[in-house]
């Protein structure tokens, strides 16, 4: 049972005024989600936003000629739904849990009630959207400039930071999607941080063996990434 002397997890909703938090609780539902499970399709009404408490969401853009491609990972720092506090109902992107874990989940309806209520809520979320705009932008520039080693160290160490634990589970086929190439060099670059000593990667899950090492082998990108989001958080008292 929540209790909101305890403050949750998701950095959203811990950043919230007791009273603001209590009420918006009254409208959720925490929610366990396994791996694949589906929070919105594209061009599909988004019936709900969903606050990550644990785990790693994956909103991805879809091809008909070729597999998805990510957009962005979400974890307990954010909110998947934005399209919904810029008046959209429905988006071009897919969005699923990629790493199991739980979610808050809201309304649409009871969602924008809220945002429309509290002005902190909504200026969390103004300035988490920014974070999500920089993050993609910054993401964008990463798949074009950086190697696919410096990618893939980027893409583990913002998952690692999201969980509680140095394995997870992650099949070729995510870890082609994430970074944008085929299976042949999902298998390459694996191969490489493994012989590095840096990860293990078998069964279809990855352990993160030397973290300091991938810190080294991955671009600048994580470092803008990670002030991007700390710089959101910061909000007067």
């Amino acid at each position: 049972m929540f209790s909101v002397r305890t403050k949750p997890r998701n950095h959203l909703l811990a950043q919230l005024e007791p009273d603001e938090l209590s009420r918006l609780m009254l409208c959720m539902e925490l929610q366990d989600l396994g791996i694949r499970s589906v929070l919105y399709q594209p061009n599909t009404a988004i019936t709900h936003a969903y606050f990550p408490e644990s785990g790693v969401m994956s909103i991805v853009t879809p091809f008909e000629e070729g597999p998805s491609v990510e957009a962005i990972t979400v974890g307990f720092e954010g909110v998947v739904g934005l399209p919904l506090i810029l008046g959209a109902n429905s988006s071009l992107t897919k969005a699923f849990c990629q790493v199991p874990g739980s979610v808050w989940a809201i309304s649409a309806a009871d969602f924008l009630k809220s945002v429309e209520s509290s002005p902190r809520l909504s200026l969390l979320l103004r300035r988490y959207a920014q974070t999500v705009f920089d993050t993609m932008a910054q993401n964008a520039a990463c798949n074009r400039l950086h190697t696919i080693e410096q990618r893939c160290a980027r893409w583990l160490l913002l998952t690692h930071d999201r969980i509680d634990s140095d394995t997870f589970q992650l099949t070729q086929e995510f870890l082609a999607v994430m970074l944008g190439v085929r299976r042949p060099g999902v298998n390459l670059v694996a191969k490489t941080l493994q012989t590095a000593g840096l990860i293990d990667y078998k069964h279809g899950k990855i352990t993160i063996i030397n973290r300091t090492g991938l810190e080294k082998v991955c671009c600048k990108c994580y470092q803008i990434i990670c002030a991007s989001i700390r710089s959101a958080e910061k909000l007067p008292a």
